[in-house]
């Protein structure tokens, strides 16, 4: 009985080493939560590496979970290798979907984007919120103005309207208390692109890409509490999309630019 028992512990962490592991879990934790908290004013300063990098943390934080919490550092070899064998495979399929999105151009199809419904809170169903309808108004010299719905990822406004070859004088004003953003028109086509390629330019640019021949106009980044007029020729007549390319905003803070002849 005795030999079996001592077996068996062997088999588990002890309890300095269950400490241990979980101040060494806690303490990335608490890293990966600096990375991306705007107050702390780290993640304006990490551009495309903030995404490897929190990849990279919750490896090891897994690593160490499966290793002592799951005691597969303290079992036969076999053990390890299937749980492995289904990562592998897991990851293998994860890889595939994603390429098969990266080849087909990763655009929303046509029907997609016409019926597309945007989401709303339980509380928000009853009276559909002003940002789905509200219009600005209409002039041969358009001035417009938009807002941020607080903290909230939106914009408040859906719909700006300007004449085509007419001067646009847009007000932006950011309502947010830690949140920055910016505002920047692009075709509806090229809206995808520019947020991506925005990401890799990181915040020195403002999270736009130099010189990028597809943003029609735009802001800088503007911090919380602030505004920028922004000045601009209205593009031809045409439906365009004006978006906040901030990495993670784009999801929500979006809406249309309908410019009549």
């Amino acid at each position: 009985m005795t030999d079996s028992h001592e077996v068996q512990h062997d088999r588990h962490p002890t309890f300095l080493q269950y400490v241990v592991v979980a101040i060494l879990l806690f303490a990335i934790t608490i890293v990966e939560f600096l990375l991306i908290w705007q107050p702390a004013g780290i993640v304006d300063n990490l551009g495309a590496s903030k995404v490897p990098l929190l990849i990279g943390l919750s490896t090891v934080k897994f690593a160490v979970v499966i290793m002592f919490y799951m005691h597969l550092k303290f079992e036969s070899w076999i053990f390890s290798g299937v749980f492995l064998a289904g990562l592998v495979l897991a990851f293998a399929v994860g890889i595939a979907v994603l390429s098969l999105f990266v080849a087909l151009g990763g655009e929303p199809r046509e029907f997609a984007e016409a019926n597309r419904v945007a989401y709303a809170h339980e509380d928000e169903e009853a009276a559909p919120a002003a940002a789905e309808t509200a219009t600005a108004p209409l002039a041969a010299g358009a001035t417009l103005s938009i807002t941020t719905e607080g903290d909230a990822l939106k914009f408040s406004v859906g719909t700006l309207t300007a004449k085509a070859g007419g001067e646009v004088v847009l007000t932006f004003t950011n309502a947010a208390a830690t949140q920055s953003h910016n505002w920047v028109l692009v075709k509806a086509e090229d809206k995808a692109g520019v947020v991506a390629d925005g990401t890799g330019a990181g915040p020195a640019n403002d999270w736009i890409k130099p010189d990028d021949s597809r943003v029609i106009a735009h802001t800088k980044l503007v911090g919380p509490g602030e505004s920028q007029e922004l000045r601009f020729p209205a593009p031809p007549a045409g439906a365009y999309q004006f978006v906040c390319t901030f990495p993670g905003h784009a999801g929500g803070m979006t809406g249309e630019f309908q410019v009549t002849p």
